[in-house]
């Protein structure tokens, strides 16, 4: 499993009302990511709709926790800022811009909405806003954002989607950045997410809700953030975002806006896949290159790891290795080893033995995640002390009892299409067309 992406996000946290932090921290780790919330105020309740808040300034504490973290040696893949009450607030996200120049720089530029700017941000705030997209990889503004930031008149939003494509190409030509212009109402049934990405962009329609919910932009902004990091392109992190906010607002009821929608139900629909599992094919001191080659071959078109362990009876540039797996040499992962010390010392297991002389069947096994089936040289198979000290891990193919043995590179293909059976052929194409006929 790798390291999880760590997100170090900079907003204020709204106690309750599933808004701010309170909504972008589930959603980052339902992605897959280790966010990290530095708050720039506590307040008891959200601003939109639920009462005037009791706020705990912390104004002190951001700068205390950016240098301690920089003192910790500690790291960030993104850096994650949204709504910001002062220059000093934005101040402490260029020092965590400046701080971790590595990390994808993520700016929610949260400045107003229906055509208005927000009581109580200055005009000295939205400047500061403005700079941090100059320095940002990626901003998700919405329409009336849009419109402060290409001075565009702040009542004034795109009349479809195709123009909401060109306000976003306007921002990401201003600001050198990815662009994602959020919520652009077409109609009463529809609103659009316009993206752009170097030369490419687009939007996505999708269904609106007749209600408005406080936070869903922090919903969609931190699944589009997670989308990324967890490696979708932004397009997919956009698409996929956008499903989730819609779910969870048509899953709201109506007369509950002031507490937001109900997300936490959803939230595994952000679950990255889980990785593919692997399968390792060892063979131990193979001596005839064709049956190398055709293993090669059978590794290559399920995705098996291939483990070499020598000494071997041939070099590995031999023409009759290569001629059997030549088409997909490319596709392998090939590790090599000097020895079978060596490669217990480089590899963790759990190791299954096939042999013609274990007492179980290689049917009877169920191989975990990981599982590496190890294969003898064609004419003495694997080392007798191995095996024995190795029992309940020994495997055999049934076969007639005068029978010596079956061809290596059969015995494998067999091997590995069992595990991949009991995988359910994970990840392999499992169907197949006709070049001039249509199956019916």
């Amino acid at each position: 499993m790798n390291q999880p992406k760590r997100v170090l996000c900079i907003h204020d946290l709204a106690a309750l009302g599933r808004a701010s932090l309170s909504a972008i921290l589930p959603t980052l780790a339902a992605c897959g990511c280790q966010p990290v919330a530095l708050p720039t105020a506590l307040l008891s309740v959200h601003t939109g709709g639920l009462g005037q808040p009791t706020v705990s300034d912390l104004s002190t504490y951001g700068p205390q926790a950016l240098e301690d973290y920089a003192r910790l040696g500690e790291e960030f893949d993104c850096i994650y800022a949204g709504y910001l009450a002062s220059e000093e607030q934005a101040a402490l996200v260029e020092r965590a811009f400046a701080l971790w120049p590595k990390a994808l720089r993520v700016v929610d530029p949260v400045m107003g909405d229906h055509g208005r700017i927000y009581s109580g941000l200055s005009e000295g705030v939205c400047q500061a806003m403005a700079r941090l997209c100059s320095q940002a990889g990626l901003i998700l503004p919405n329409s009336t954002e849009a419109a402060w930031l290409l001075g565009k008149p702040l009542d004034s939003a795109p009349a479809d989607a195709h123009e909401a494509r060109l306000w976003a190409q306007e921002l990401a030509d201003k600001f050198g950045c990815r662009v994602v212009l959020t919520g652009v109402p077409l109609n009463e049934r529809q609103l659009a997410n316009a993206w752009v990405q170097g030369e490419a962009s687009g939007w996505l329609e999708t269904p609106r809700c007749p209600q408005s919910y406080p936070g869903t932009g922090d919903l969609f902004a931190a699944a589009v953030t997670g989308g990324l990091l967890a490696g979708r392109s932004l397009e997919n992190a956009v698409e996929k975002a956008a499903d989730f906010v819609g779910k969870a607002v048509f899953a709201t009821q109506a007369q509950d806006t002031a507490h937001g929608v109900w997300f936490e139900p959803l939230l595994p629909m952000l679950a990255p896949p889980p990785p593919p599992k692997t399968l390792n094919i060892v063979l131990v001191e193979p001596r005839i290159p064709q049956n190398t080659g055709n293993v090669a071959r059978t590794c290559a078109a399920t995705g098996a790891r291939l483990h070499l362990v020598g000494p071997m009876g041939f070099t590995i540039d031999d023409k009759k290795l290569k001629r059997a797996g030549l088409d997909y040499w490319h596709l392998l992962d090939i590790t090599y080893y000097k020895d079978l010390s060596e490669f217990f010392a480089r590899n963790p297991g759990p190791f299954y033995y096939f042999t013609t002389k274990a007492p179980a069947r290689y049917c009877d096994v169920q191989y975990p995640d990981g599982a590496y089936l190890v294969f003898g040289r064609e004419d003495a198979g694997l080392p007798e002390d191995l095996l024995h000290d190795n029992k309940k891990w020994c495997v055999r193919l049934p076969m007639r009892a005068d029978a010596r043995s079956l061809n290596l590179s059969n015995t494998v293909a067999i091997g590995v299409y069992e595990v991949l059976r009991q995988w359910d052929f994970e990840g392999l194409l499992a169907e197949g067309h006709l070049r001039n006929y249509e199956w019916e």
